[in-house]
């Protein structure tokens, strides 16, 4: 601010700009007086929309106000020399000047007469969406308003999933508009000062139209909004205002981002189509997904072209005859059902009103494959011994899709059983050699693959007869071809032998790499018990048969095993200590637990007595079930405790000599008596001591037997 030491008025001398608007309904616009008072201030306001003018006079007591200041701030009594600023308040907008100024003597006063602008604030507010929900890649297209006097300037934030991003717009103006703001120069305006019309408000819309990159909640926020003289009008954040209230609805703009859907087909593309029996229906393999790899549980709609099998073109794809299917999906794990054979593509997917991504493969070809057929071709099988024939063996062509399923009836000697075989190409040789002679039958009845059930077969070709010798044979009657026994146990095992007795079988019994082989001549039953010697030894046995010979004397190679697991150590079974000794006091009548360590696998018998119980020969044995390995026996009453036998779940075992004893006494019972010294004598009822004068002393001894620190005494007298 300049002002000289002559008497002088001026408006506004610093051009600071001023806005009528919102909370703020008065424009203090400041005059300053230089060296004078005046009696007289004259404004002239000009119209932003009309261009007239208006004169404004202040009032004698805003005069007197004026006056006061200046006598206040004189340094030299009467004489006002000071600079005195005084606050004019305005309600309009417009352009303000300062008009005639009369001092005390009315004279004019010298002036200058900037213009001063009270324009409307600036404002802006977020125009309606069309919808609040986008998905992930659409546009915002969110359109905002700013009014004001141009050229403007706005600030908004946008936060994505609670994160800031501010950003600006400047210089926003209509389109063809001219401003003498946009070259201010040192506060000194270049414009015609009877053509303000470009200080009123104008409005400009402002759009927003990027892409909404990623997923989650969007939130756009005005903040901060200035006009072309600098007015500036801010929007509290809900973050700085005090009260926690949010901004009004007309500031802000919120978006939920979805995730667009992706799908894809898997497990079947045009090398590798679905087959499915004629008839019958599958799932369209459809993969369903949402962008950015999550699997979130929805509905979705999908689309798809069809074309039936016999239209397709020579490219295998979809021909003139194409029609369109859709289905709704419950959730991502819901697949729609397809039966006719042809080609299937995907077209489109939708979730949650978004468009989504159709990946590859996209398409899958449905094909109903041909059903199972089954021809046989069949000759004997000679005894290469005996020249008889021992069974049949059948050859099978089927045509259909691997793997297959063939089931067939046997009929030997009036009973009937059903076999299957699965086989897993397009031929198979199927050996039917009986173990038991007379007649069999065989009636093949079902053929299935891996489209098609069981399909029924009839007709005579597929009923085979055959009467049959079989030759020798021997099987070991286990189950599962494994056994275990106990250390030093003989193995005892059945034998089925087939053929004509009398029967000579060969067999072995391998251990640590070692054989020794046995033959047994003249069985004349069809039924042999193998019975080893003790096994010793611990470790893994196998015995397995050679081979059998018959009637016939055809000598056959078997290949029969038994494993045999046998234990390398027999269960034991001891007392442990109780503080270093296998000997425990205790009070008497209580229960005694006596530590046990046991060896092998649980749970064990163990066998005792009591050596004091019974007669010394033969003291009554007791049995207890142990399942712990530490477990304990429990013993009521006194006496020495001897394990004498232990069985674990399976075998025999040994008792140690050394740790088989355990004694059980009780503490001996404490005992009192009275010493019978100087002035104690024993009486028929008690004791009696020697009279004593009143006031002299008398007392006696007791003695205590038992143990130390445990006694509790008790001792009644009578006076």
């Amino acid at each position: 601010m300049l002002l000289t030491r002559s008497r002088s008025a001026i408006l506004n001398p610093e051009l600071q700009p001023f806005c009528l608007g919102g909370d703020r309904k008065t424009a203090n616009i400041p005059i300053f007086f230089n060296s004078t008072i005046p009696v007289e201030v004259e404004l002239i306001r000009t119209d932003f929309e009309t261009g007239q003018q208006e004169s404004i006079k202040l009032s004698k007591s805003q005069l007197r106000d004026i006056e006061r200041r200046a006598k206040r701030e004189s340094q030299d009594g009467d004489t006002v020399q000071s600079i005195v600023q005084f606050d004019f308040p305005v309600k309009k907008t417009g352009a303000y000047r300062l008009g005639r100024v009369l001092d005390e003597y009315k004279l004019e006063v010298q002036r200058r007469n900037p213009l001063t602008f009270v324009v409307s604030c600036p404002k802006a507010w977020v125009g309606p969406a069309l919808s609040a929900h986008r998905c992930v890649g659409d546009l915002s297209d969110l359109s905002m308003m700013v009014e004001g006097t141009p050229p403007l300037k706005i600030k908004y934030s946008r936060m994505i999933n609670g994160k800031d991003h501010s950003f600006h717009f400047q210089s926003l103006q209509p389109e063809g508009f001219v401003s003498p703001l946009s070259g201010l120069r040192s506060n000194n305006w270049g414009y015609d000062e009877d053509d303000i019309s470009w200080a009123r408000a104008q409005k400009v819309p402002v759009g927003l139209n990027e892409s909404m990159h990623s997923s989650g909640d969007w939130q756009y926020s005005i903040d901060e909004v200035q006009d072309g003289f600098g007015n500036i009008i801010k929007y509290d954040s809900l973050a700085d205002d005090p009260d926690g209230k949010p901004k009004p609805k007309h500031l802000t703009q919120s978006f939920v981002v979805k995730k667009r859907p992706v799908i894809r087909l898997e497990g079947c593309d045009l090398r590798h189509p679905l087959k499915v029996a004629k008839g019958k229906s599958k799932n369209l393999p459809v993969s369903y997904g949402l962008s950015g790899g999550s699997r979130e549980d929805s509905t979705y709609q999908i689309a798809w072209q069809f074309s039936p099998i016999d239209t397709l073109t020579e490219s295998g794809d979809h021909g003139d005859v194409v029609t369109i299917g859709t289905y709704t999906a419950k959730n991502n794990r819901d697949r729609p059902t397809i039966s006719a054979p042809g080609l299937y593509t995907l077209k489109s997917v939708s979730a949650s009103q978004c468009e989504g991504e159709i990946q590859e493969p996209s398409s899958c070809l449905l094909l109903n494959p041909l059903e199972p057929r089954l021809s046989l071709r069949h000759e004997e099988i000679p005894d290469t011994c005996a020249g008889n024939s021992i069974g049949l063996r059948v050859d099978l062509d089927l045509i259909g899709t691997p793997p297959f399923i063939v089931r067939y009836d046997v009929i030997s000697n009036g009973e009937r059983r059903s076999e299957r075989v699965s086989i897993p190409g397009l031929r198979y040789q199927l050996d039917l050699v009986p173990r038991i002679a007379g007649h069999h039958k065989y009636i093949f009845t079902h053929v299935g693959d891996s489209i098609y059930d069981g399909q029924k077969l009839s007709g005579p070709e597929y009923v085979l007869e055959q009467d049959v010798k079989p030759a020798a044979a021997a099987l070991i009657q286990h189950s599962t071809g494994k056994m275990s026994s106990c250390l030093g146990d003989q193995v005892t095992v059945d034998i089925l032998l087939l053929g004509d007795p009398p029967f000579t079988l060969e067999w072995e019994l391998i251990h640590d790499g070692k054989r020794k082989q046995f033959k047994v001549p003249n069985i004349q039953e069809n039924s042999y018990q193998i019975k080893t010697a003790p096994l010793t030894t611990g470790g893994e046995y196998t015995l397995g048969l050679t081979s059998v010979q018959d009637k016939r004397g055809c000598r056959n190679f078997l290949q029969e095993e038994l494993k045999i697991s046998v234990r390398r150590q027999s269960p034991r079974a001891a007392f442990g200590q109780v503080d270093g000794k296998r000997k425990i006091l205790a009070v008497e009548g209580s229960s005694v637990k006596l530590p046990l360590r046991l060896t092998g696998e649980g749970p064990w018998k163990v066998y005792y007595a009591n050596l004091h119980d019974g007669s010394p020969d033969k003291p009554k044995v007791q049995e207890k079930i142990i399942k712990s390995d530490n477990g304990f026996l429990e013993v009521r009453g006194r006496g020495a405790f001897a394990i004498t036998d232990v069985w674990d779940s399976q075998c025999h075992g040994v008792v140690d000599p050394k740790a088989s004893r355990f004694d059980v006494d009780w503490f001996p019972r404490p005992e009192l008596s009275v010493a019978l010294t100087h002035g104690v004598s024993k009486t028929e009822t008690g004791f009696q001591l020697q009279d004593v004068c009143e006031g002299d002393v008398s007392g006696f001894e007791v003695a205590l037997k038992g143990e130390l620190y445990k006694f509790e005494t008790v001792l009644r007298w009578a006076c």
